[in-house]
Formats: C-alpha cells, structure tokens, sequence
C-alpha cells in the first residue's frame, strides 16, 4: 500500500496557527472571575457599584492615573490599600466586559438615527431619573451601552488592559516616579477607555434593575 506523507514545510504552518491561536486564548483567559460571575457577568456589575457610586468610581480612578503617570513632589493620592482594592474591581470589571462584548445588555429599543428626538427625550427623563448620568458619552452611546464595550475592545484586548492597568498599579504604589513606563498616548486612551466604560456600566446597571 503506497502510504503519502506530508512534508515539515507542510506543517509548520499549522503549528505556527496552532501556537499563535493558543497565546491568543492564554493572553485573554478570565483569571479574576470565579465559575458564577463567568456564567452571569451581570453580577460582576451590580457588585462594582455596590461598591461605590459613579462619581466615587471615576474619582478614584483619576486619582490613581495621575498617581501612576504624573511626576510630582506632593504625596500620593491614593493609599495602597485603597489602590489594590480598586484595581481588583477593575480588573473584573474589565473581564465582566470581555464576556458581555458580543451581547446587547441595557440596549434601548429605538435607532438612534432614525428617531433622535425620542432619543434625546428619553435621555433627557432618564437623567432626571437616575442618581448619576453619563457625561461623557454619545447619544448613540447611551441609547447602546454595550457599543463602548466593543469599541474599547478594539483599541487593547483585554490581555492589553490588564498589563496596562498593572504597570498603573505599580507606578502608583512606586516611592518614585518611574519616567518612560507609560506612553502619554497609551496613559489618555486607556484612561478615557475606563471613564466610558464605567459610565455605559452604570447604565447597563441600571436599567437592568428597571427591566429594561
């Protein structure tokens, strides 16, 4: 029986998919998350702001930016505690995302394009409504929370936010200010990747509790 065999060069290829694949699963693996916030990523946003209200989030979260990025003689804002205990909700946070990415959480049913002034009228009695409002987002944003989650996505993937947001974990809990670890760039983007991500949570958050 003649018996064909396929040459190295055959499949060296697909061992080179196989490893890039298998990195690319390694480098976005859920780690913070245990098997019920995997299975319903929701809890994972209800217990971020049970935590803490909206404002308070993006508070600490400007603080801890400018104690990982910025040069200067005064103390750091942020304690140590405080620093790891919000970059663990963070984290999870930004898992919780990973997973809802490709669904449409808090999503209301009207086009925003189409029909702008029901849009704007909504917008206008759902801020009288709630506790906190978005200011930082779109109409279209608001009108579909989940469109941040893909959008921030598309910048870092969520192997790129974790590294990020360590190197601000560690910068921040440094004595000194370590100059070159971050680009301006890279600083601004994932900053205001964050502030729009807990801004379209918080709505998520919140019209889940309604039905909506």
């Amino acid at each position: 029986m003649l018996m064909m065999y396929r040459s190295k060069k055959y499949y060296k290829p697909i061992f080179e998919i196989m490893k890039k694949q298998t990195k690319k699963i390694s480098d976005n693996r859920i780690v913070y998350l245990d098997n019920d916030e995997i299975t319903d990523p929701i809890k994972v946003i209800h217990d971020f702001f049970s935590h803490s209200w909206l404002p308070n989030h993006l508070k600490m979260l400007k603080r801890w930016r400018n104690d990982a990025a910025l040069e200067s003689e005064e103390s750091k804002k942020c304690s140590p505690d405080d620093l790891v205990y919000h970059y663990e909700l963070t984290i999870k946070l930004i898992e919780a995302a990973w997973l809802l990415k490709r669904h449409k959480p808090g999503r209301l049913d009207f086009d925003d394009k189409q029909e702008s002034d029901i849009a704007k009228w909504y917008i206008k009695t759902e801020r009288k409504k709630l506790r906190d409002y978005p200011e930082n987002l779109s109409i279209r944003e608001i009108v579909k929370p989940s469109s941040v989650l893909k959008k921030m996505f598309r910048i870092y993937k969520l192997n790129g936010y974790k590294k990020i947001l360590h190197t601000w974990l560690h910068n921040a809990l440094s004595s000194s200010f370590i100059e070159e670890s971050l680009s301006k760039s890279e600083v601004i983007t994932v900053y205001e990747q964050l502030v729009k991500l807990f801004e379209a949570i918080w709505l998520i958050s919140e019209r889940l509790k309604d039905g909506n």
